[in-house]
């Protein structure tokens, strides 16, 4: 799954990832974006403009407000099946931007965070669905999901999910009204693995309201080793769980 990721932009990085965005300045940067948080999308009936959609998406036909954000990802091999999110594949699509993501990877009985991201250190954008809800007062609500599938060579060996991330190139494939489902479901594949690069990062990020620039550094680990009595400390510049 894809439950946490980051935007950390500079106004240039929008206008040259999306040169056709009219309210770039609008876009706020987030370290540690979570599940009921409000992220930066394009939306398929505003391709010019940055919009803001809550994360966890609810359907047009809910009968209530969901008291979780619980529907955060949608599963590309069943995105035609669940009448949750076959509506908003087949009309409401969007790009989400992000700058990385977090996973967790299990060792023995703990949790490791990682933070993957494009090895370029470019804006890159998800496959996303969104859908808009009204409550019984008139008021309407716009919320996403992100698109996960099977997970590529890098990811295997931290989860066994990835979110689809879209290339520019496919941009306008994927937000065009005209789009089948059958061209839109070549898009829904694992990224290139060569592309992108992974690293264990602090368990700060644990926490949903620490939103600071180091939960995307790379830890750095001190390995003590025992040696004829005497201990020799070694700075490691890898994380023994780097990728």
């Amino acid at each position: 799954m894809c439950g946490r990721f980051a935007l950390s932009i500079k106004t240039k990085d929008i206008e040259k990832l999306v040169p056709r965005v009219k309210n770039v300045q609008d876009i706020k940067t987030s370290y540690n974006i979570a599940p009921s948080h409000n992220i930066a999308a394009i939306l398929n009936t505003k391709p010019d403009e940055i919009s803001y959609v809550r994360w966890g998406l609810v359907p047009y036909w809910s009968k209530e407000y969901p008291k979780t954000a619980s529907l955060i990802n949608a599963r590309a091999e069943t995105i035609e099946e669940k009448p949750t999110f076959r509506y908003p594949f087949q009309k409401r699509r969007c790009l989400i931007l992000a700058s990385g993501f977090y996973e967790w990877k299990k060792e023995k009985d703990d949790k490791y965070p990682y933070f993957i991201k494009l090895k370029s250190d470019e804006i890159f954008t998800f496959a996303g669905l969104w859908d808009q809800w009204k409550d019984s007062e008139g008021n309407y609500l716009i919320s996403g999901a992100i698109i996960t599938t099977e997970p590529n060579n890098l990811m295997k060996t931290i989860h066994n999910r990835m979110p689809v991330l879209i290339p520019e190139k496919n941009w306008d494939l994927w937000l065009d009204p005209k789009s089948t489902n059958i061209e839109l479901k070549t898009l829904l594949r694992p990224f290139p693995d060569e592309l992108m690069t992974a690293y264990e990062v602090s368990k700060k990020v644990n926490n949903p309201l620490y939103n600071y620039e180091d939960c995307m550094s790379e830890i750095k680990n001190w390995i003590i080793d025992k040696k004829k009595g005497w201990f020799k400390i070694l700075y490691s510049w890898f994380s023994p769980r780097k990728l």
